[in-house]
């Protein structure tokens, strides 16, 4: 059986998929069958009789996730249990809702989103843009900084003030029993950290560590990746270090390019073969990458035809180069190809509006992928702090956001009396509701807004 899982693949891919023991860097080219490499590996391993409790997959987008599980488990059936594939904060909020009691907090924590900090940090501080300071206290977590530790390395006046501002959000966050979105993987990294008999038993218990997209990892995924690994050296990346793009969000490319350095004994192996792209888009993606700096070096081969030349528009204002990609459009559509082959892409989400115009104007239908998601709408969000409320009554930072909606004529004031109220008394805003009188109630917020 592990033969056949095998079959499919070029030798490169199967020399990778067929690796077991020891760390491993798969240096993937685009289009060169990463995906399949690493989720046949996953099911060889699976194949020749190594427990899947003890294979950890870690990714970066849910989508990935469900590619690669959707694949992987198609090979491995038999298999009596599946293996952990998640990416790398469902794995973070997996452990702390068993292990964050060792940090003295409750596991009924609440996960915030970028919204509701910055609705926090805006209440802490009116005065610093607050997507900016919401930025950099992100950016404080993932170098693994405590408050303490920026204040002291802030220069400026700017930087002491984010620094107050972290610190007063850390402590809304541990008084409200708050999570945000860095914490997921900040906190089990300080777990671990603190505790080294449980960091020994979560090692133990995953043998096996895959990592996907290694060119994206941050200083903190690596650090908590070192403490997964601390008992064993069985990891194996995969990434592509002309593909690092998200620098600006904290991504270091040193984690791929120092990886056999790190990681005793590593066996690295190229993925070359493209399946994607013509040779013609090859030979000018070789020629500009050639000259990055910081890269190990690899040669994306094509296995597809010479393909057609690659076009270069230079225009004069957005609407010139709208119309000339509208007229390419109805040309490709003239000669017989799909519209559903035909894609546009754009930098930023704000030069679509020239392209939706223009397309709009030329007849063009299109779909526009991308937008607001499902659980990041008002209402859903409020939906689900109705239930949070539901089976948490100690919860204020929910209540304050459903407590006027709909609109009950209650205010800013009002909310911020109920808070100040609930902190000194230690009781929460919804059992102050519940259980003060009317006239406890009028004296506290008015007697308009007690009724």
């Amino acid at each position: 059986m592990s033969e056949s899982i095998l079959s499919s693949l070029n030798e490169s891919q199967k020399v990778a998929a067929s690796h077991i023991d020891g760390s491993l860097l798969i240096l993937a080219g685009a289009g060169s069958g990463k995906t399949k490499t690493i989720t046949t590996r996953l099911a060889y391993l699976i194949s020749i009789g190594i427990d899947p409790s003890s294979i950890l997959t870690l990714t970066f987008t849910n989508k990935a996730a469900r590619e690669m599980q959707h694949r992987a488990f198609s090979m491995i059936k038999s298999a009596s249990t599946m293996p952990l594939l998640c990416t790398f904060h469902k794995f973070g909020l997996l452990f702390l809702k068993f292990h964050i009691t060792q940090l003295n907090r409750k596991n009924n924590f609440i996960i915030i989103d970028t919204d509701d900090k910055k609705r926090i940090l805006k209440s802490i501080d009116k005065e610093l843009t607050t997507a900016m300071v919401a930025s950099e206290i992100s950016k404080y977590k993932n170098s693994i900084l405590t408050p303490t530790e920026a204040k002291a390395a802030a220069q400026l006046k700017l930087y002491v003030q984010i620094a107050d501002i972290y610190e007063k959000y850390e402590n809304y966050l541990q008084e409200n029993n708050l999570v945000d979105f860095d914490d997921l993987l900040l906190l089990p990294y300080k777990i671990l950290e603190q505790n080294k008999d449980l960091c020994e038993q979560i090692s133990q218990k995953y043998q096996y560590i895959m990592v996907d997209e290694y060119q994206d990892t941050n200083e903190l995924q690596y650090r908590l990746l070192k403490k997964l690994c601390a008992s064993h050296n069985n990891i194996c990346v995969v990434g592509d270090d002309d593909q690092s793009i998200y620098g600006w969000r904290g991504a270091t490319i040193k984690n791929i390019l120092n990886f056999a350095e790190i990681f005793d004994n590593t066996t690295v192996i190229k993925l070359e073969h493209n399946y994607r792209s013509t040779d013609t888009i090859l030979e000018h993606a070789n020629q500009l990458i050639e000259h990055n700096r910081d890269r190990m070096g690899k040669k994306l081969i094509g296995t597809k035809t010479k393909g057609n030349s690659i076009k270069v528009y230079e225009s004069h204002d957005e609407n010139e180069e709208t119309r000339k990609i509208c007229e390419d459009i109805h040309k490709l559509i003239n000669n017989g190809v799909s519209p559903k082959d035909i894609a546009v892409l754009f930098r930023v989400n704000a030069l679509s509006r020239s392209l939706e115009e223009g397309f709009n104007k030329a007849r063009i239908n299109y779909q526009l992928v991308g937008g607001m998601k499902f659980y990041e709408r008002s209402e859903i969000k409020d939906l689900i702090a109705y239930f949070r409320v539901l089976t948490n009554k100690n919860d204020n930072f929910s209540i304050k956001r459903i407590i006027n909606k709909p609109k009950r004529g209650i205010g800013k004031t009002t909310i911020e009396k109920l808070d100040e109220k609930s902190i000194q008394s230690e009781i929460s805003i919804f059992n102050i509701i519940n259980s003060f009188t009317p006239d406890e109630l009028s004296a506290l917020v008015g007697k308009k807004n007690a009724r």
